[in-house]
């Protein structure tokens, strides 16, 4: 008896090896991403939520590398996206533990808990479905992603892919949509409403909501100074600079 269980599960896991390994093969290939010149096409919404193709690399004009970034977006979209994001290995367990806790005592999907990484995950190779496949292939995407590539490079490669607004994607469209800038350009004022405006685009859009996201733009300053990513000139300088926006039609 024993010695037939014994075979039974041998082959349920050799089973499971290569559905396993079959299943890691029809992922994406994570490699080519290392590459600067590397161009990859995926598919956005525009602004009437119509799909189109999407390059990311060399080949999209409105492409950013980190060095042509303003610092102050940089730590500011950190600050408000992924305060671990150079320490943890592509997973904030912590946040993941709160997150739960959370959902639990409201008894809803009320937080999330989402690194760089994983959203990076998800806005190059994945749906929006909420299933158990796609939450797996988010997973092992992710680990794949941090292994592969260096901190840097991921923030870049997201910095240029997320959605900013209605058919605005990428931190070129973002900072010139919002205020006739290049991203080089934006001072910190700028920079932190950018950062707010990330999570939420509808709910913290500046030309409908400003109160809303003015209050949370303070917010986000005020943990920046605390968490030293801002001198307190700086920061005096970001909170009294009435936010200016590019006029829309």
């Amino acid at each position: 008896m024993f010695k037939k269980i014994f075979i039974i599960m041998l082959a349920i896991a050799a089973a499971a090896g290569i559905w396993f390994g079959l299943w890691v093969q029809s992922l994406p290939d994570i490699e080519n991403l290392k590459k600067q010149d590397t161009n990859l096409s995926i598919t956005i919404k525009d602004a009437e939520g119509k799909s189109k193709e999407w390059i990311i690399g060399a080949k999209n004009h409105s492409w950013v590398p980190l060095n042509k970034t303003s610092p102050y977006l940089i730590a500011a979209v950190i600050a408000s996206e992924d305060d671990a994001f150079f320490q943890h290995e592509g997973f904030d367990f912590g946040e993941i533990k709160d997150a739960i806790k959370t959902d639990i005592e409201k008894k809803r999907f009320a937080r999330g808990a989402s690194t760089i990484t994983m959203q990076l995950a998800k806005n190059l190779y994945l749906t929006k479905e909420k299933t158990l496949t796609r939450k797996l292939k988010e997973v092992y995407l992710t680990y794949r992603l941090e292994r592969v590539l260096t901190k840097k490079r991921i923030l870049e490669l997201y910095l240029n892919v997320v959605e900013w607004g209605p058919g605005v994607y990428g931190v070129d469209e973002a900072s010139k949509y919002y205020f006739g800038k290049n991203p080089a350009e934006l001072d910190l004022s700028e920079a932190s409403i950018l950062a707010v405006i990330l999570p939420n685009p509808s709910y913290y859009n500046p030309y409908i909501r400003m109160t809303r996201v003015e209050k949370r733009q303070n917010y986000l300053l005020m943990r920046m100074l605390m968490e030293h990513d801002v001198k307190n000139e700086e920061y005096e300088l970001a909170v009294s600079t009435p936010v200016m926006l590019n006029e829309r039609l």
